[in-house]
């Protein structure tokens, strides 16, 4: 097949799911002698008119905080990959979107028998994640042109859907106006690869991946580990992921009022080899975000043999078994009373990292990602 991927992401700075799943998608494809390419606005020449204007409105948002600017620079970036498709869009057979302004300009220039795909990786619906994001204000002129082009583009009978998780298609059904677009979850695949042996922290240690902000809850651990240490338990957390700066703050704010004991270690962006290696050494990972549109960090635990538990949330109940799960009617003194138990006996989180293990061999490897994206384009071609 000859597939072009698109994103809005800057793929050399964005370090995210949506990102990673990009990346990892594209290099399993080629793998299987696809021909895939992968663009964004950021694969286009820098020194043009467009990606000064480009800059230019990321600068006056920063600067003013106003939607439009955020509006425009989307705008900006769907011009961008236009540009960039326009000429080959006749080589291709499928469009793979990984956002919906992606999806918008792929529909736009489809012509003949392109496949048109919406990878979609939504935690809400995707014109009020960028409220949560807080590059639109909700309800002025710019949140409702951009619902508005949103839905218009989910609607289109051109475009069929890849959701990342079952709890995904749900939402993806209820933005729809009608049912007659394809969807298919297509989850994460990962394969693990052969970590390093560099030791940055000493086990044990219980371990978080993530960007450290408020929907990934990570203060929540803090709270956490004051309840632990009431029960006679220190045992230090390794947090890993780009830092949002005011979100450490009041992380480093929470340990100071808790008088936490336990130490804390905030290691930021790594390499995915380091990451993986620290992952692997972790006596437990825990995943804390409640907001969630797969989870893919529990997988990368998972195929690394790690124990995990997390909190509960809609998809989570696709990936974990349910003795896995913090439950959300549980006090902090009963989640810390769980963990408790399962760091201290090795039999009881051998068996559930067996499961968890199972688990991901059987529906979260590459193969498995390939095998269901192949049949899914094929499906398509039949149907059509």
């Amino acid at each position: 097949m000859k597939i072009l991927m698109g994103s809005i992401l800057n793929m050399d700075v964005d370090m995210n799911g949506v990102v990673i799943t990009a990346k990892e998608q594209q290099s399993l494809l080629k793998l299987e002698k696809h021909q895939v390419s992968l663009i964004t606005p950021y694969t286009y020449p820098r020194n043009t008119i467009l990606f000064a204007l480009l800059r230019w409105s990321s600068t006056s948002f920063m600067r003013t905080g106003r939607s439009i600017f955020t509006l425009l620079n989307l705008t900006i970036k769907g011009l961008i990959l236009a540009r960039q498709i326009y000429r080959k869009r006749g080589y291709y057979e499928v469009f793979h979107a990984h956002d919906v302004i992606s999806a918008m300009v792929f529909l736009c220039l489809a012509k003949g028998s392109v496949i048109t795909l919406l990878n979609a990786h939504f935690h809400m619906e995707p014109w009020d994640e960028f409220v949560a994001g807080g590059y639109i204000k909700q309800n002025d002129m710019s949140y409702h042109i951009l619902k508005f082009l949103f839905c218009r583009t989910l609607n289109s009978r051109g475009l069929k859907f890849m959701p990342v998780s079952q709890r995904n298609s749900s939402l993806i059904d209820n933005m729809l106006l009608s049912k007659q677009n394809a969807s298919v979850v297509l989850y994460p695949g990962i394969d693990s690869t052969l970590l390093n042996d560099t030791r940055l922290i000493d086990p044990p240690y219980l371990i978080n991946v993530g960007r450290l902000d408020a929907r990934k809850n990570q203060v929540w651990l803090i709270d956490i580990l004051a309840e632990l240490e009431k029960l006679g338990l220190i045992c230090p957390l390794v947090l890993v992921g780009p830092e949002d700066s005011q979100e450490k703050i009041r992380v480093l704010e929470r340990m100071n009022d808790l008088n936490i004991q336990s130490p804390v270690h905030f290691l930021g962006q790594r390499s995915s080899r380091e990451t993986q290696g620290l992952i692997q050494s972790a006596l437990l990972y825990i995943h804390a975000s409640r907001s969630e549109s797969f989870g893919r960090t529990l997988v990368e635990a998972m195929s690394t043999k790690t124990t995990v538990v997390a909190c509960e949330y809609d998809a989570v109940h696709e990936i974990l078994d349910d003795a896995a799960i913090l439950k959300s009617v549980w006090t902090q003194t009963q989640t810390a009373a769980y963990l408790k138990a399962l760091i201290e006996d090795q039999s009881m989180r051998r068996d559930l990292q067996k499961s968890q293990h199972e688990k991901y061999l059987q529906t979260f490897t590459g193969k498995q990602m390939i095998s269901t994206y192949k049949h899914t384009i094929e499906r398509i071609w039949r149907i059509s």
